[in-house]
């Protein structure tokens, strides 16, 4: 496919970051890397093998994209300036990525790659076979680089926001008595995809017990009266991530129940009306964190971060801490999501994504906080 205005202004800005650090070439294979300037990706597995397909991009040439045999039919829909055929076996991709870098003058440059990403068993046989080379990191740079969103990418993140917003509507209609987390998760799915995610990236029910704990899965655990449920939902849209969480109590809350979903929603407020190009990530931690202060319930912040960059990935550049030195940029995507958890009562961690703008900020994530609401299914 031919490249666009966008994939041009893209390569652009990642060529400037190359001749800041020096490099020559780019050996791109983290999946969200290589759609970002090829429009290819493989699967939506985050623990996908590195170099099962690669992008090999220079400071005048490429990307040079190698794809395995049975998947060089999807080029047509990437942009590459040229398709080389990328074998299975180690030995076979080692010999394409020198080979291509050979073709390319680079060979014996400064090269990057995403020390991040490809493993070490991987990296070590590479780095023999590229003596001459001088191999470094290049995952802070491309960090640095998907960091500032293009306008393109704005307009995809929010629709994939919108659609997040479908899955939880739908997740907190399915959540009642006697309902299993599983269920809720597959209804929620349902909704996303009606809108039209092209793929789920992270989906959990956690009710009761498993509100707490933070549990990883859904299970066939049934929803009981009493029960906080937390929400934590998110798809993908054209290669742009979303994210939101929420919490539910079925049937009538607890006092306590009230008051620990009262102070997260406080937290949340408080980190996004500190955000704004300039402010430190941890400024807008240190707001959150006083809110739970503020409420007595410090000591209930277990999670240590409150936020993280989203976009090509659900979590990127910059994470929101207390140690956190990132300033804040315009055209910075973030999810806030400040929690706090009481065994025995449940969790709260509400979930929105906003953009840094050059006033301030937009929220894009709008689902209700009324809670008497929810307690009245």
């Amino acid at each position: 496919m031919r490249a666009d205005n966008f994939f041009e202004r893209k390569w652009a800005r990642v060529r400037d970051h190359m001749r800041r650090e020096g490099m020559a070439a780019l050996v791109l294979s983290e999946n969200g890397r290589t759609r970002y300037v090829s429009g290819y990706q493989r699967y939506y597995l985050g623990t996908y093998l590195p170099f099962v397909h690669a992008a090999v991009l220079t400071l005048d040439a490429g990307p040079v994209l190698l794809l395995p045999r049975h998947i060089m039919g999807f080029a047509e829909e990437c942009v590459a300036e040229k398709v080389v055929e990328f074998p299975l076996g180690q030995e076979g991709k080692i010999d394409i990525v020198a080979r291509t870098l050979s073709d390319l003058g680079v060979a014996k440059s400064r090269i990057g790659l995403e020390f991040d990403f490809v493993q070490y068993g991987f990296m070590v046989p590479l780095k023999e076979r590229l003596r001459e080379a001088e191999i470094v990191d290049a995952s802070p740079m491309m960090s640095r680089v998907t960091a500032i969103k293009f306008p393109e990418e704005l307009d995809l993140i929010r629709e994939s926001a919108r659609m997040v917003g479908k899955g939880m509507a739908a997740a907190i209609e399915a959540s009642q008595e006697g309902v299993t987390e599983l269920e809720v998760a597959r209804r929620s799915t349902q909704a996303m995809f009606a809108e039209g995610a092209e793929a789920m990236n992270f989906v959990a029910i956690r009710s009761g017990p498993h509100a707490w704990r933070l549990s990883p899965l859904n299970t066939m655990r049934r929803i009981e009266k009493g029960d906080c449920v937390q929400i934590d939902v998110g798809c993908m849209h054209q290669g742009y991530t979303s994210d939101m969480n929420r919490t539910a109590v079925v049937g009538e809350p607890t006092d306590e129940q009230r008051k620990l979903l009262r102070v997260g929603q406080a937290m949340l407020e408080a980190g996004i009306a500190a955000v704004r190009p300039g402010v430190r990530g941890s400024e807008v931690w240190r707001a959150s964190f006083e809110a739970a202060e503020k409420a007595g319930m410090a000591d209930r912040v277990t999670i240590p971060f409150t936020g993280h960059g989203i976009g090509l990935g659900l979590h990127e550049e910059p994470y929101i801490f207390a140690g956190s030195d990132t300033i804040l940029e315009e055209n910075m995507a973030l999810a806030l999501e400040p929690g706090v958890y009481a065994v025995g009562i449940g969790g709260s961690r509400p979930e929105d994504m906003l953009f840094v703008t050059a006033t301030g900020h937009e929220v894009l994530t709008h689902y209700p906080y009324d809670y008497d609401m929810l307690a009245s299914r």
